[in-house]
């Protein structure tokens, strides 16, 4: 009798686990059928396998983007223009090197601002140093700068560029900010920091370094280079309050070890230009190259401002076609 009961336990023990399985399975079915349907909640059809995990599309979607990104940056070609002193005293051919009228500054910075999409040096470092597509800059991009600190950087070109509404950075040699034309250390009046200040409030110009003393770099010792481009710092940072990281080199004088002494001093952006260089030698930047071999086109104030578009433009695409043939 015991035993009979116990068989028939058994047998129904092994019904129930029969009766559980057919119950499961014909649930999952259901959800299934459940999750195929339209009106199903994404989770069950994520659950299930039926739908995509939208976190994945979106990842895919960012990393296309993101090579998009990239790929546009490869092409950007930036031309980097330098002035140096606006007067209306006559000079000659020679001289212009490093000058230009105020009718004629104004002629370029017109030409510019209907040809091209000025940016700031700084907003070209920021794109530069970004690898992950947070940062743009516009197409046919192109950026103003000045050497020394002239007076007439703040009485002539400021309010053009205001007017215009183009960026500028402006490296100044500090030993001879505020100094008099004559008196002894300059040819030509230099602004003042009281100037630079104002100037840098408009949120248009940006003061960095231009050395200490106008030194030919490789001609002074080592510890005059590391005095040149400390002191320089120091005294833009003490008197504008924000921090001197970026040096155009005085006559366009550097070597490697130069450069290592301003990469220690805390410089991380390095303006490397020749002030003789010839239209023939212009180049233009590209973000690959970074942010410690900027190069400038020194614009001299026999050109025109047509003449200006079409070197800039004739240097672009020198550097095309040179980049293109690096790649075959």
């Amino acid at each position: 009798m015991q035993r009979r009961c116990s068989v028939i336990m058994r047998r129904g023990l092994i019904r129930g686990v029969i009766c559980l399985l057919l119950v499961f399975m014909l649930s999952g079915a259901a959800a299934t059928a459940y999750a195929a349907a339209s009106d199903a909640p994404e989770w069950i059809k994520r659950v299930d396998g039926i739908a995509d995990d939208p976190r994945a599309e979106e990842a895919a979607k960012a990393a296309e983007e993101l090579e998009k990104w990239r790929a546009e940056k490869a092409q950007k070609r930036v031309p980097i223009l330098l002035y140096h002193h606006i007067t209306n005293e006559e000079f000659s051919r020679e001289e212009s090197i490093s000058l230009i009228t105020p009718e004629d500054f104004r002629l370029h910075m017109t030409a510019i601002r209907v040809h091209f999409n000025p940016i700031s040096l700084r907003d070209y470092y920021n794109y530069v140093m970004c690898d992950d597509g947070s940062v743009n800059i516009p197409d046919n991009p192109i950026i103003v700068t000045f050497d020394d600190g002239y007076l007439s950087n703040y009485e002539i070109a400021y309010p053009i560029l205001k007017e215009l509404e183009i960026p500028a950075t402006i490296f100044v040699v500090t030993d001879t900010v505020g100094e008099i034309g004559g008196a002894g250390k300059v040819n030509h009046s230099h602004f003042t920091w009281e100037q630079a200040r104002e100037m840098e409030a408009s949120g248009l110009i940006e003061i960095q370094s231009h050395t200490a003393g106008h030194v030919k770099m490789s001609e002074q010792s080592r510890g005059e280079q590391i005095r040149q481009l400390r002191k320089s710092k120091y005294d833009i940072e003490k008197n504008l309050g924000h921090a001197c990281d970026m040096i155009a080199y005085p006559f366009g004088d550097y070597t490697p070890d130069i450069k290592q002494v301003a990469r220690d001093s805390g410089y991380k952006m390095q303006l490397l230009v020749d002030d003789k260089t010839s239209e023939e030698d212009y180049m233009v930047n590209v973000p690959s190259e970074g942010v410690e071999n900027i190069t400038r086109m020194t614009i001299a104030g026999s050109m025109g401002n047509v003449n200006v578009i079409d070197i800039i433009r004739k240097t672009i695409n020198k550097k095309n076609t040179m980049m293109a043939a690096a790649a075959k």
